[in-house]
């Protein structure tokens, strides 16, 4: 009988109670105790986010969404499991759960499509401590990123189309805000490809889209150091004192609905728009598009025929 292949579906991880809150700080902080305004802050946001009533986890519906496109396909050949770098179920405890199915070899996908050298460092040193809790070895093999899957670039641009048309203006009156995550970098380790690939994406889907302009902006800065910019909310700003009365955010770096960018793109966006009188849109995030999982069944099939 031949071993199946595990396939470990990477994510952050976040809280999915506000019980949790606390726990997910602490080994979001690297085992510090958070200060109680960090607990309180993160609980308002996702009593915000999930209104009275809290869904299932998005990357978890993914995760169980690609796994039943590749069983389709390939009956038992793949184990899939779900892995959060920064909460339960571990990546740790999603690795060891394949390898006790018998799965000698392990793709992991990360569900960010494009890698910082930020991001890289943090799925390299989670796969090596994962690997060293191992009882027996194992053969990883990590896709590093995937920003060009048509799959995902076809569910973008068409939920940023069904957003453009909420606004009620034509598109050249709109201004397209394209959100990414923020990350550190420094003057030794630039994120010069990370910055490139997103404006490359903007540029492009403003001109699929023939909207007025394109602006790309960061979220998620935290902490000390030098961190990608423009921040969203300035952007937006500028955009209103550059005239446009419209405009219509997308997240071009997450596929997936989370505390925080649905924060950024319903909360704190939305109620900036009001108060500067802005026509304000948003599109909807891939989450389990078919095109989106089937493209992702493809990225994961080649990969395993390009190592063999």
């Amino acid at each position: 009988m031949t071993n199946p292949i595990g396939l470990l579906v990477m994510e952050y991880g976040e809280p999915q109670e506000l019980g949790e809150v606390a726990d997910y700080l602490t080994a979001h902080y690297g085992g510090y105790t958070p200060p109680p305004e960090d607990i309180a802050a993160l609980q308002a946001r996702c009593q915000q986010v999930w209104g009275t009533e809290r869904g299932g986890s998005a990357a978890g519906l993914l995760a169980n969404a690609l796994s039943q496109v590749l069983a389709e396909r390939s009956g038992d050949r793949f184990r899939v499991a779900l892995g959060a770098r920064h909460w339960t179920p571990t990546v740790t405890s999603a690795l060891q759960e394949l390898c006790a199915s018998g799965a000698q070899t392990v793709v992991v996908l990360p569900l960010s499509p494009h890698a910082s050298l930020m991001g890289l460092r943090d799925y390299e040193r989670t796969l090596e401590r994962a690997q060293a809790e191992l009882q027996q070895p194992c053969t990883i093999h990590l896709i590093k990123d995937w920003p060009d899957l048509p799959g995902y670039w076809s569910a973008i641009t068409r939920h940023t189309r069904a957003a453009l048309a909420q606004l009620e203006a034509p598109a050249e009156a709109v201004a397209l805000l394209c959100m990414a995550h923020s990350v550190a970098e420094s003057s030794r380790k630039p994120e010069t490809n990370y910055q490139q690939q997103l404006t490359q994406r903007t540029a492009q889907l403003t001109s699929e889209l023939g909207c007025g302009a394109g602006r790309l902006a960061y979220y998620g800065a935290e902490g000390p150091g030098q961190w990608l910019g423009p921040e969203v909310g300035s952007a937006l700003e500028e955009l209103a004192q550059a005239g446009y009365r419209h405009v219509l955010a997308v997240g071009i770096s997450s596929t997936y609905d989370n505390v925080e960018i649905c924060y950024e793109l319903d909360g704190r966006l939305a109620q900036l728009a009001a108060t500067l009188g802005v026509g304000y849109a948003r599109a909807a995030l891939p989450n389990a598009d078919p095109e989106l999982v089937a493209g992702l069944a493809d990225l994961v099939d080649g990969t395993v025929v390009e190592r063999k």
